[in-house]
């Protein structure tokens, strides 16, 4: 992946309040110096990034809130993230958007004042950092970058930004109300047969019985259908047809709830229940071993060397834009979904149900993440997503994403739901609390992201559940606790979770769990054993291997049973980083491995451990060795520490990992 940024002026004339800046420190740049203040950067890796000059002492947060260039780009750039390192360190997201494409000189301009808290008087390491998200071969040029004051036009642009603010902080406000609320009312069982949709409840004056559609947040009024019965009240008990004319909708997807004649909401939206018997006659799968693998490659045969480690479990991403296309493409098959056209990739399908299948032929139970390409122009990527964003939430705001989501689902439901091929849990997108980067949906308050996100979970879970009995959703969640990470778009994990439960005890309960990713505290060091950070509480910062334990016990609670019984628990993503190849940092790893296994047998509650990763791919993931073989495929030491484990071969391995914690731990 390489591309040219040439013509970079990086000095220039002041005008006015402008404030010039140059190039600072780069990464991953081959650097030409030119005449005129002109630079040339080529990138020469990945993750290629370049920083500003040291900002001036008189740069005024309040009053320059623009930074501006000129750019020429005849492709454009996915995005570009402009980071403000604030005086103490902290590296603060100012600003993210794509660069269109240009061929002739264009401005662009990012303001400063959209960073999540107000960026401070800069000292004498203050800099702007800026990263970019590109394809291959893009070429940009860049001149003038500079700090200035804000234009009548730009002021009323962050004065709109504002309002949109407001608009968003009201409708969470209004979620919470919704799910907080006491009303007269209630749907008391929604139930979902073969070919009809029960609905059971109660109100003590007349009412109106409301279908609410995917795309329909619960608490919205004034929808555009109208209720599908009139004059309910008391004890009631109403049959209505599953399949909607005149394409056959699947009411299997809607929830119901009771309103007045003027729209008013007088109980819960309720989801519907799967009647008995109704989905396939499948078993309940469970492993005798918690130990699994992630970042699985493409199996096309039963003697891949990943069946030597005796794994029990294996993550499957799926990335759905790749699976479906509301729109022809080549080699891709039409199929109707509702009356409504799309377009299966069947290839991409076909080489994971060969996957699959074979992980299934060798006892392996496959869970799947499903993930949303954040891509602007797809109608199943959330319309408020930032290109910041590696994926996004998916598009349940308008009636076409959601029904491409459904779609999608169905697809994935009708092949793997089969005794030979099959997903036993489905992972809903990934790590939600950091939001920013991995389900992104633009800036939100986090009531207003996780009404979404409970309705993508909600959707899967009604897709899988009429097909397999026992299929189970969960929520993919990073090893933050109570301390979220840095950054725009992240909340704090604790709180994410209570919500998403109280959400679904508000709606009808479902089987829910949850699939954490407890790293080390820092990802770069695997001596998870000295995590400092950690505790036993309940107000840790971290859950870690060290602490662990806290996920299950906090599980534990009432709150959180699933008739009475606690949350399925996977640890479906996490591992420990060599830092180089060299046999003590192998070691290192090794002793990660152990340690974490030597405690965790004890909770088996936790289903999965699933391994991240089997392959180090450190110019994907910032240096981190994490994988079990190298990039070239040569095996690790960790790769027999993690084939033995539990076995009398692995008792050496667990002689080295008392050795490097003994070393390690000296004073």
């Amino acid at each position: 992946m390489r591309f040219l940024l040439t013509s970079l002026l990086l000095v220039v004339s002041l005008h006015g309040d402008e404030i010039p800046l140059s190039l600072g420190p780069f990464g991953k740049f081959d650097v030409e110096r030119k005449p005129d203040g002109v630079v040339d950067l080529q990138v020469n890796g990945p993750g290629a990034h370049f920083w500003s000059s040291v900002i001036p002492g008189k740069f005024d947060p309040e009053t320059s809130t623009i930074l501006e260039f000129e750019y020429f780009s005849p492709s454009g750039i996915k995005s570009l993230s402009v980071r403000y390192r604030q005086p103490g360190g902290e590296m603060l997201l100012a600003d993210s958007q794509p660069v269109p494409l240009a061929e002739s000189w264009q401005p662009i301009a990012f303001d400063l004042s959209k960073a999540e808290v107000p960026l401070e008087k800069p000292d004498d390491q203050s800099r702007f950092h800026f990263s970019l998200k590109y394809k291959p071969d893009t070429a940009l040029q860049i001149r003038n970058l500079r700090l200035r004051p804000p234009t009548e036009a730009e002021k009323m642009k962050s004065e709109e930004r504002e309002r949109i603010v407001a608009e968003k902080e009201a409708d969470a406000a209004a979620i919470l109300a919704y799910f907080r609320g006491d009303f007269g009312g209630r749907i008391d069982k929604v139930t979902v047969k073969k070919e009809a949709i029960v609905v059971k409840g109660f109100h003590p004056e007349p009412v109106h019985l409301r279908e609410l559609r995917p795309p329909h947040p619960s608490h919205v009024q004034s929808l555009p259908e109208g209720p599908v019965r009139k004059n309910l009240s008391g004890d009631f008990e109403i049959t209505l047809p599953r399949f909607a004319a005149p394409d056959r909708r699947d009411r299997l997807h809607s929830r119901w709830r009771l309103e007045t004649e003027d729209g008013e909401i007088s109980s819960e939206a309720r989801w519907g229940e799967i009647d008995t018997g109704l989905a396939k006659k499948l078993p309940k799968l469970e492993a005798e071993s918690q130990k699994g693998l992630g970042g699985i490659p493409r199996i096309t045969s039963d003697d891949h060397e990943i069946f030597e480690l005796g794994i029990r479990h294996a993550t499957v991403n799926i990335v759905l834009n790749a699976l479906l296309s509301d729109r022809p493409r080549q080699g891709f098959d039409k199929i109707t979904f509702e009356g409504v056209p799309f377009y299966l990739n069947r290839r991409f399908l076909q080489q994971h149900e060969t996957t699959v299948r074979h992980l299934c032929e060798q006892g392996i139970l496959v869970s799947a993440i499903l993930l949303v390409g954040n891509q602007e122009d797809s109608s199943l990527t959330h319309p408020e997503a930032e290109p910041r964003g590696t994926f996004a939430m998916p598009n349940l705001k308008t009636e076409r994403g959601t029904q491409y989501y459904r779609a999608a689902l169905q697809v994935l439901g009708n092949h793997f739901t089969q005794p030979g091929k099959r997903f036993v849990n489905w992972i809903i997108h990934n790590e939600i609390d950091q939001a920013g980067t991995w389900t992104n949906m633009g800036d939100q308050p986090m009531a207003r992201y996780l009404e979404t996100y409970h309705r993508s979970a909600r959707l899967v879970y009604q897709t899988m559940r009429v097909r397999d009995p026992h299929a189970r959703v969960f929520v993919s969640l990073t090893h933050h606790w109570t301390k979220p990470s840095l950054g725009k778009g992240a909340y704090t994990v604790r709180d994410l979770l209570e919500l998403f439960a109280e959400m679904g005890r508000v709606e009808g309960d479902y089987e829910w769990g949850v699939a954490y990713h407890p790293y080390p505290q820092n990802l770069r060091n695997p001596d998870a054993w000295l995590d400092r950070d950690v505790s036993m509480t309940f107000d840790t910062p971290y859950i870690t291997p060290k602490n662990f334990e806290v996920l299950p016990f906090y599980l534990q609670q009432e709150r959180f049973l699933y008739r009475g019984k606690p949350r399925g628990i996977l640890f479906s993503e996490q591992g420990f980083n060599s830092p180089t190849l060299s046999e003590e940092d192998q070691r290192r790893q090794v002793a990660g491995i152990v340690y974490q296994f030597r405690h965790m047998a004890r909770f088996p509650v936790i289903e999965a451990y699933h391994l991240h990763r089997y392959q180090d791919m450190p110019d994907k993931e910032g240096g981190l060795r994490l994988g079990i073989i190298d990039e070239n495929g040569s095996r690790k030491l960790a790769w027999e520490a993690y084939r033995t484990l539990g076995t009398p071969e692995g008792r050496k391995f667990e002689e080295i990992a008392d050795e490097v914690m003994r070393e390690t731990s000296a004073p």
